[in-house]
């Protein structure tokens, strides 16, 4: 575990009281770091928290609220996290999302302005404002989830696979114009995992047999199987590595 202590630093994750993000704060509580969790759903946050610092015998978790997609909240959530945990932040995971299911020549042009400001620009925005605290680090992670369908896709996936690309290409440019202060910018390519974003596919069994007709190993992901990654990426051992996109997807992209 030498190669992925963490103990000493501070790790935000947005969108850490569900899904992928809140596994991957159960990876850092116990990689030795400090966890701040944010979103907007506050009694989530509360719960989630409360559950983490149980399960890892501590109070080195705690949450905030953050609406990424409000750019009131953005700065105000930056103030806030300034006066509560100083001006360094060492881990950056960027990992809220939301996905609204429809071809796009039915779609609704409001459902993929949110879409996009949830999952693109909020993220885009918010580590701008993040990046003095990052730069402060000395050896600071950014690490972006973004998505198989940033790289392939499905119907019905416009709006999330268009914000997802462009989170993949955001990793690259920011992972190009920071390297110079230390700072790694890296991406997590999620395939279909357990998660509550995947809930419509798995409530119908001929969706979910479609789904697993792409995937080699034949089934969902389970959401511990993302931690492992997230700590490679966050390693101090692992400064070599920016502007790099990991397929965690059982095998879809390579067939």
């Amino acid at each position: 575990m030498k190669y992925f202590d963490q103990t000493g630093r501070t790790a935000l994750i947005v969108g850490g009281a569900t899904g992928l993000g809140f596994e991957i704060a159960k990876g850092f509580l116990d990689a030795g770091a400090m966890v701040v969790i944010a979103s907007r759903n506050e009694n989530r946050l509360e719960h989630s928290v409360e559950k983490l610092n149980v399960d890892y015998a501590g109070v080195r978790a705690s949450w905030m609220s953050l609406d990424v997609a409000d750019a009131a909240s953005r700065e105000a959530f930056t103030k806030a996290f300034q006066d509560t945990h100083g001006d360094r932040l060492d881990i950056l995971v960027n990992s809220g999302g939301i996905n609204v299911r429809t071809p796009l020549a039915v779609g609704n042009d409001d459902d993929t302005r949110s879409v996009m400001e949830t999952n693109l620009l909020g993220p885009m925005f918010l580590t701008k404002l993040l990046y003095p605290l990052l730069k402060n680090s000395g050896a600071a992670r950014v690490i972006n989830l973004a998505s198989i369908f940033a790289s392939v896709s499905y119907p019905e996936r416009s709006n999330y696979a268009v914000s997802k690309g462009g989170i993949l290409q955001l990793t690259r440019t920011l992972a190009s114009e920071w390297a110079q202060e230390n700072i790694t910018v890296n991406a997590i390519s999620p395939g279909p995992f357990l998660t509550e974003i995947n809930q419509k596919v798995l409530d119908n069994p001929k969706n979910y047999k479609d789904f697993c007709r792409n995937i080699p190993i034949g089934r969902f992901g389970n959401p511990e199987e993302i931690i492992t990654t997230a700590l490679y990426l966050a390693a101090p051992a692992s400064s070599y590595v920016t502007g790099a996109n990991i397929l965690i997807d059982g095998g879809w992209t390579a067939t």
